[in-house]
């Protein structure tokens, strides 16, 4: 298993383990994200792997605009959440990694959504965390693989407006980097 396969899994983990324990009552309170409940946030989260697993089958963004309006939490979120996984990760291993998908940020190498994807379920984590009240603990190797793997990702994100600009570091743990880096606030 690659570096990149393992720390997707790790991410999958982490967000699962906290998806688990979102209950009703959870998803209409405000999530971390500015704007979003929690199920808007958990909707998004799991439409992004089906929306990558569609870029990777060679899907144009607006093809995959659709997913953004499903309710992924009625059927369970827990179980939806695992079959995008599954389809990512297939297509993932099918796909020319190195072809570009169009992207709706810009069209960018197929190897960058796996990474981008790491990096979506660990900080969405954080705001699924602040939105049912839990603590948020991603690895310290979990944190250093995004900042070293999907930092140039980051700042092409950050450019097209999706993440505020970076702050100092409470600490130099790399949990802290990472919320520093991706311009989010201290735990």
């Amino acid at each position: 298993m690659s570096a990149h396969e393992t720390m997707l899994s790790e991410g999958e983990a982490l967000w699962a383990s906290v998806l688990d324990r979102v209950d009703d009552d959870h998803l209409t309170a405000a999530s971390g994200c500015p704007g979003w409940t929690n199920r808007d946030l958990i909707n998004h989260v799991i439409g992004g792997g089906h929306r990558y697993s569609m870029l990777l089958d060679g899907a144009a963004a607006d093809d995959t605009a659709f997913t953004r309006d499903v309710d992924y939490v009625a059927d369970g979120a827990v179980s939806e959440f695992w079959r995008s996984e599954e389809l990512l990760r297939a297509s993932a291993a099918t796909a020319d990694l190195s072809a570009d998908v169009d992207h709706r940020v810009r069209r960018r190498p197929g190897r960058d959504l796996v990474p981008m994807r790491t990096m979506e379920l660990t900080l969405h984590t954080l705001d699924l965390c602040t939105g049912i009240g839990v603590e948020w603990t991603p690895s310290a190797a979990l944190a250093e693989y995004l900042l070293t793997d999907a930092a140039s990702i980051i700042e092409d994100i950050r450019g097209a407006g999706a993440f505020a600009p970076a702050t100092e570091p409470a600490s130099h743990a790399p949990v802290d980097r990472l919320l520093a880096f991706a311009g989010r606030d201290a735990r």
